[in-house]
């Protein structure tokens, strides 16, 4: 049922994302008189989007210990959220203070020696949830945000999701 649900959601995160980047897009060739108003149309979508960000990272969390991660593929996806977190904590002007709280948080969950490299990001995966809704309240893209800063982490999971839907 939840895998089920977790693609529904998927498809229709796809389909606001498509709507966002056709407005985004259309802003670069847009009269400036036009800007504001399409400025706020994409606003208003990443608004629509919240409550299904929030459904899919809910639903992944719940199925983190299900999902298949080698232990290789972790180590990478580890080592990347650490290094990134660093950086981030260097320019922490750009992010509000609630998020890089909870990035210190998974970093220091990552820096745990006792764990394993896949058990590591599975808690990670469990921790985004409250990271998405703190995120929306300052006003943060989630799924750009991760898409830039953990490219790695984020292909893992698609893959991880990709297989676990296959089976």
């Amino acid at each position: 049922m939840s895998s089920d649900r977790l693609g529904e959601v998927e498809e229709i995160l796809t389909c606001y994302r498509k709507q966002v980047f056709g407005k985004e897009l259309t802003l670069t060739t847009t009269p400036d008189e036009d800007k504001e108003r399409i400025k706020l149309q994409i606003t208003k979508l990443k608004k629509l989007m919240q409550p299904y960000e929030q459904e899919y990272w809910k639903i992944l969390s719940e199925q983190s210990g299900s999902i298949e991660i080698s232990e290789q593929e972790a180590k990478v996806v580890v080592a990347e959220i650490v290094n990134q977190v660093h950086k981030i904590e260097v320019s922490s002007s750009t992010y509000p203070d609630e998020a890089l709280i909870l990035l210190r948080e998974i970093r220091d969950q990552l820096n745990q020696p006792d764990k394993s490299a896949a058990a590591k990001v599975k808690g990670v995966i469990s921790s985004i949830p409250p990271f998405v809704g703190i995120s929306y309240e300052a006003e943060l893209d989630t799924e750009n945000f991760l898409r830039n800063h953990f490219p790695t982490f984020i292909s893992l999971i698609n893959r991880a999701i990709k297989k676990k839907q296959i089976l």
